[in-house]
């Protein structure tokens, strides 16, 4: 008697986080050059600071890589010690053990900062920054 309604109920509680769940959220940024010469100039400087500011980032990633790639390769070695001790077979690789979301987070949030500063500099040079916000699925607002 209850065996139809038990089958049913996994696909109820999918239904149920789906619907409470909110799509993603996609944000786009369109600069509007300043109408002046000196204005689109002085946008120029803006960017050059970002430039900069974002190969900073990038150094920072290089060197979060290396630091993952270094911690993979000693827990790699511990992991195949072991195996070897226990007269097992070493079935993973040292690319098994890394874990490099925490670099792509940290560039991401570093690039981030890098944007407020330029939005800043290029709007006190006469230009516009238009950031426009839009959700593509089971949006609620």
């Amino acid at each position: 008697m209850f065996a139809p309604v038990i089958r049913l109920l996994p696909l109820a509680l999918i239904l149920m986080l789906v619907a409470c769940s909110e799509g993603p959220v996609y944000q786009s940024t369109t600069y509007v050059l300043p109408t002046t010469p000196g204005g689109r100039m002085c946008t120029d400087q803006c960017s050059k600071s970002r430039d900069f500011c974002r190969e900073s980032c990038d150094l920072d990633n290089h060197a979060c890589t290396n630091d993952v790639q270094a911690a993979a390769q000693r827990d790699y070695d511990k992991y195949a010690r072991e195996r070897f001790a226990a007269h097992l077979p070493s079935d993973r690789w040292p690319s098994d053990f890394e874990h490099p979301e925490a670099c792509a987070a940290a560039k991401k949030s570093c690039y981030t900062a890098c944007d407020r500063p330029y939005n800043s500099c290029y709007r006190s040079c006469g230009g516009s920054v238009i950031v426009t916000t839009s959700c593509q699925f089971l949006c609620f607002e």
